[in-house]
């Protein structure tokens, strides 16, 4: 399984080039999961009142399970390496954040935060704008080729 990060400012695309990259990736029938840090806490999954949103905070997982979908719940921090023990079926992992993982290659889109200088391990490849997309895209087919 290849797994690798897409960071950068926010708003700076990272979505829309995760966005091209997973539909690219179906294309060609590979597995993709994704994983989105999201270290505010602003993400929602549940609506107020609803039946999970009322029973999870008694519990320590929770799961909703529908015809087309399942979610779940892990009410405890995990950490990266943690989370990926899910994504094993998968044949590639993109991560969007996690700046300050280490380990993983990592595409940038946009320039460096002046604060993270130094202080990210790596950056394999850089997005200028929509026009590097097809490169990040021929780089993890080479990537995801050099891992089998």
């Amino acid at each position: 399984m290849f797994v690798f990060q897409v960071i950068g400012k926010h708003n700076s695309g990272k979505t829309t080039l995760i966005e091209f990259l997973t539909e690219e990736l179906k294309k060609r029938n590979l597995r993709v999961g994704y994983i989105k840090h999201d270290p505010k806490g602003k993400g929602l999954t549940d609506k107020e009142g609803s039946d999970t949103a009322r029973v999870k905070p008694n519990t320590v997982k929770t799961a909703l399970v529908s015809p087309n979908t399942t979610t779940l719940w892990i009410l405890e921090r995990l950490n990266l390496q943690e989370v990926l023990n899910f994504f094993t079926d998968c044949d590639l992992v993109v991560v969007e954040g996690f700046k300050f993982e280490k380990g993983f290659p990592k595409v940038l889109v946009g320039e460096v935060e002046e604060d993270l200088v130094g202080k990210i391990d790596r950056i394999d490849i850089t997005v200028g704008s929509k026009e590097d997309y097809k490169k990040v895209l021929e780089w993890v087919l080479n990537n995801l080729k050099n891992e089998k």
